[in-house]
């Protein structure tokens, strides 16, 4: 049940009333029922395993409460983190073990190891509801946050229904006190939350599905294409990943603002970016976060000199890497981002030295178009590991691309094959426009939800409307209205 389906519409209307009426004291179970019966929805026998996995963070958080041992720490996240292991990367490794084995001889070549099928479904949000435990964990062990003694507030943050999609990924720091506090019941905070959600499906459903139409049009038959409707493709995926991500996490802060809690901001415009490095300070912040406080600083950080911290970037882009798919190809992809970032790095002095040797201002409005240009295209590149389904494919994608330009296919009808039709592709351009501009504004200090929302509410109610119908017009739906999934549900 995702966030644009018809069936969580009626979920969260039926909780909101509920939310409403029920007094503050009744808010924690609401919500802690709220969430386990929407991961209910999804799978009975995988909330039973949900609640054993609640229970095991719930009694090892009281032990470092008492005893915050070494030992124990160690014990918690290898038990935390071995649910999502043997779910998401079992299958990965017995791939791996059965073709060292083959290559060895010791083996036949599609037997094996290589053959076993666990048949294990990855259970809902485990990447995210994983590494939220294991944070709080640590954070009890160190001391930071006191050790939740009511298992009902613990459950919820742990299973807190919005967050279970596709995150984002909260810190003990904020939801957890949140819910301590059972929310806050504002009228402008269910105003506010409907503004993000329907925004959400905007971005969702009127662009990003109709960006992968294009995309998944080139990427099932790319031996049909070359030259640039490869290379709109590959700019496309990268929209693609970034509005689809993008929305789903404004409904998820949409659902919980209405419901009067507040999740951390995920991303900042993050194709506005001048660089590599500026684009992952910006995108997926949570995820981020959690890998710099968890992974990075442990390691040494920046202070066990350059060449560590280098290294430890590549560490950290790894486990971002693996984290989002069992697979090379997101090893690379979360590779070449960690070098793309120490590229960036040590040119930096060298590119700002002969930017000024030119004349050219560093706060030049054209300069930074430029490096935007160049950040949007670096990342495009890495995307292409990410969409495809192997590093062959991938490979695959980057020859079609590269084997001519054919600038001409722009306008000889080649453009609407992959899916979209002459109307739809001139619907999506004007969209990408508007996103544009509203990303702009916002990068220069604009804000433009919260301007709607103080502004008169004749205005406000004509936006609102004017969100409902457009996402109702031009949202792609998928077969019979059944909502396409979220890309980042899989991770």
């Amino acid at each position: 049940m995702t966030f644009n389906s018809f069936g969580f519409l009626a979920f969260f209307i039926a909780i909101c009333l509920l939310y409403y009426i029920l007094p503050k004291k009744g808010r924690t179970l609401l919500m802690a029922v709220a969430s386990l019966a929407f991961y209910g929805l999804y799978s009975i026998k995988l909330t039973i395993l949900l609640c054993f996995y609640i229970l095991f963070v719930y009694a090892f958080g009281l032990v470092f409460s008492k005893k915050p041992r070494k030992l124990y720490l160690f014990i918690s996240v290898v038990v935390g983190v071995m649910p999502l292991i043997i779910c998401k990367y079992s299958g990965f490794f017995f791939e791996i073990l059965n073709k060292v084995l083959s290559k060895a001889g010791l083996m036949e070549v599609n037997a094996g190891f290589g053959a076993v099928s666990l048949a294990l479904v990855v259970p809902l949000g485990i990447s995210y509801f994983t590494f939220k435990s294991i944070g709080y964990l640590v954070d009890v062990y160190k001391k930071k946050v006191e050790a939740e003694k009511n298992i009902l507030v613990l459950g919820t943050y742990i299973s807190f229904f919005p967050e279970m999609l596709a995150g984002p990924i909260d810190r003990t720091d904020n939801l957890l006190v949140q819910l301590k506090q059972e929310g806050v019941k504002k009228w402008e905070n269910f105003e506010a939350g409907i503004l993000l959600l329907l925004f959400g499906y905007f971005e969702k459903m009127c662009i990003a599905d109709r960006l992968g139409i294009f995309v998944d049009g080139v990427y099932s038959d790319l031996y049909a294409y070359k030259g640039i409707i490869v290379i709109i493709a590959i700019a496309f995926y990268s929209l693609q990943i970034y509005l689809d991500f993008a929305g789903c996490t404004h409904m998820a802060q949409g659902v919980a603002k209405a419901l009067g809690f507040d999740l951390p901001v995920n991303f900042k415009q993050p194709y506005m970016a001048t660089s590599v490095q500026k684009f992952w300070q910006t995108w997926h912040m949570s995820l981020m976060d959690w890998l710099r406080e968890y992974i990075y600083i442990p390691l040494g950080g920046n202070k066990k000199g350059t060449f560590r911290k280098y290294v430890n970037m590549l560490v950290v882009f790894f486990v971002s890497g693996i984290w989002h798919g069992a697979g090379f190809s997101f090893i690379i992809w979360g590779l070449l981002n960690g070098l793309l970032q120490i590229g960036g790095m040590i040119l930096k002095k060298p590119k700002d030295f002969l930017y000024e040797k030119c004349g050219v201002s560093l706060e030049s409005e054209g300069l930074k178009w430029l490096k935007r240009a160049g950040t949007f295209i670096l990342m495009s590149c890495t995307w292409v590991f990410f969409r495809a389904q192997s590093t062959t494919e991938a490979l695959l994608v980057f020859k079609r691309a590269g084997l001519s330009l054919d600038l001409w296919r722009l306008f000889d009808g080649t453009l609407y094959l992959p899916g979209l039709s002459q109307r739809n592709f001139f619907v999506l351009i004007l969209f990408l426009i508007f996103i544009t501009v509203y990303d702009y504004l916002k990068e220069r200090g604009f804000k433009p939800l919260e301007w709607v929302l103080g502004s008169h509410y004749v205005f406000k109610c004509v936006v609102f409307l004017c969100l409902i119908f457009t996402v109702i017009i031009f949202g792609i739906y998928g077969t019979a209205y059944d909502a396409s999934n979220f890309i980042y549900m899989q991770f």
